[in-house]
């Protein structure tokens, strides 16, 4: 989606000042450094102040220990708090688990990353003989990104029509392929919400099962991420959870919270939490997950170019501030922003979602946030 693929300066992603409540610490032994957990606290409280967000949930974590911080409400009424551990929509950092997924079935030799994807799914796309699983993973196939179509609006009040509307995979790649390839295969990087649209398709024309099974029974349930689920049609948000909005030309707030993420499928339908996103990086950087050779396949990148930062098969790599380099992926969906990143020997580990109260919000201010966990 158009909010699923704009992201900050500082990495690729996607989409009324609260109370600022203090740090909440998972456990009092794992309290994080009190200099790393104030910075992204002040950050957030930051994020606050720029009146795009209703508020802020975060989990930061150092070695073994955790902090779970928040900022703002889960509401615009502003009576009630953020969730500690609220549930959310991840939008694009889906990308990650259907990337994964299809690298399993590459270390299970039964996909192909430089294979055509004709090979698997024939007279689905044009070109393609010269168009790779791997293009596809990397946003360089040039495939024609949906949400950037007039069919698809995916922010702002005319999203509102759609926001109930079923799509189908099927449907979504058909409209499209109404326009031509954006450029030759392999030959740039273009973020393509359509491209992982097809990776769902092609996990399903290689296992005969759905992309969101495939993801359960993968990455969910061996992980343990109970908070975690892949929905089709189902409209709601699990759990305790803070609400989304989007904010009308009148001025209105519409509570997008409930919504038919199919229009997001395998690029950006997915929930979860903080709890279960830091799981989920702790299991991708320590081999769980991914054999090595997929893991380093995963980490080849090609830049971005409109800002900074490598793409690689569903993960972005960037450095920070301080020199740091992470790796992870931004997301977001109406209502909402995520943010999950980690340093790849996994000791530092931020997993943050904002609950918009409008389409736009101030990336500036959510870059920050992302480096003040890695620099305070």
């Amino acid at each position: 989606m158009r909010t699923m693929s704009r992201g900050p300066a500082l990495a690729l992603a996607l989409a009324t000042a609260g109370l600022a409540l203090a740090a909440v610490p998972v456990h009092a032994a794992e309290a994080s450094a009190p200099s790393t957990a104030a910075s992204l606290q002040k950050s957030m409280d930051a994020m606050m102040r720029t009146g795009t967000a209703a508020g802020v949930q975060a989990r930061l974590s150092e070695g073994d220990r955790q902090t779970v911080l928040r900022s703002g409400t889960a509401t615009i009424d502003g009576k009630r708090p953020v969730p500690a551990n609220g549930s959310f929509r991840m939008g694009s950092v889906t990308k990650v688990f259907t990337s994964v997924t299809v690298l399993q079935l590459v270390g299970e030799g039964r996909i192909g990353l430089d294979d055509p994807i004709g090979k698997y799914l024939p007279g689905l796309l044009p070109r393609e003989n010269d168009i790779t699983v791997r293009m596809i993973l990397q946003h360089t196939a040039g495939i024609p990104d949906y949400t950037s179509m007039k069919e698809f609006p995916t922010s702002d009040e005319p999203y509102l029509k759609l926001r109930f509307t079923r799509f189908t995979d099927e449907g979504i790649v058909k409209t499209a392929l109404t326009r031509p390839l954006d450029f030759e295969p392999g030959t740039k990087f273009s973020y393509s919400n359509t491209g992982y649209v097809v990776v769902g398709m092609l996990i399903k024309a290689v296992t005969g099962h759905s992309w969101q099974s495939e993801v359960t029974e993968r990455v969910i349930k061996p992980l343990g991420l109970h908070d975690t689920s892949a929905p089709t049609y189902s409209t709601a948000i699990p759990g305790p959870h803070a609400h989304g909005y989007i904010k009308k030309n009148n001025g209105e707030y519409v509570d997008v919270t409930r919504l038919n993420p199919s229009i997001a499928s395998s690029g950006g339908a997915m929930i979860t939490t903080t709890a279960d996103l830091t799981t989920f990086l702790n299991g991708l950087v320590t081999g769980k997950l991914l054999k090595p050779a997929q893991f380093t396949e995963m980490q080849k990148t090609v830049p971005i170019k409109i800002q900074p930062g490598d793409y690689g098969l569903g993960l972005v790599s960037m450095s920070t501030s301080c020199g740091r380099r992470v790796i992870g992926h931004n997301g977001g969906i109406p209502g909402y922003l995520t943010t999950a990143f980690t340093t790849l020997d996994g000791r530092t580990k931020l997993a943050l979602s904002v609950n918009q109260n409008q389409s736009q919000s101030d990336m500036a201010a959510f870059s920050k946030m992302i480096d003040s966990a890695f620099c305070p």
